[in-house]
């Protein structure tokens, strides 16, 4: 009865861990997608509403997931507090602070990043052509990441459970 109690904790302790460790590609994933619809409102409040960016981005705080509201409303209260005064120190110290628990991997933030150091510096006509072009690379990451969610989650469970087996029978 013990024994059979103890196994079954082995298998489903190893199980979960599997899980756990596959959950990460389908989080990276919802969150590129969800930085993607962050992105558009943005582009929506600075190219057609003519927000100011520390507004458009406390606008956009508002309506995003929690992660990208973390991130927008990180942008918006160091513009606006004065705690940087460029827009892409402000946008570097969000990434820092609000991305250091994503899922999401050094390309992504690092295209982020990128995009920050050249928005709000150029005409409107130019920030539509960046943000263009921030969709494309972003879909191209989120083919990326589906890839790999469709490759590696399913390995991950399994392994989870073959682990636990594993030492089920060198324990026995």
């Amino acid at each position: 009865m013990l024994k059979g109690i103890g196994a079954l904790m082995i298998i489903l302790s190893t199980s979960l861990l599997g899980m756990l460790i596959s959950s990460k590609y389908s989080i990276r994933l919802k969150e590129i997608r969800n930085l993607r619809f962050s992105l558009q409102m943005l582009e929506s409040e600075i190219v057609y509403s003519a927000t100011p960016i520390p507004y458009a981005c406390y606008n956009v705080g508002l309506k995003s997931d929690p992660l990208w509201k973390k991130f927008f409303m990180t942008i918006s209260k160091n513009l606006m507090e004065r705690k940087f005064y460029s827009m892409d120190e402000a946008w570097e110290q969000a990434i820092m602070y609000a991305l250091e628990d994503s899922s999401l991997k050094d390309i992504d933030i690092e295209l982020l990043r990128s995009f920050g150091k050249i928005l709000g510096k150029s005409d409107i006509e130019d920030q539509k052509k960046y943000f263009k072009l921030i969709y494309t690379q972003l879909e191209q990451h989120e083919k990326m990441a589906e890839d790999e969610k469709k490759s590696n989650e399913k390995m991950y469970r399994s392994m989870g459970f073959l682990l636990g087996a594993t030492i089920l029978i060198i324990l026995i």
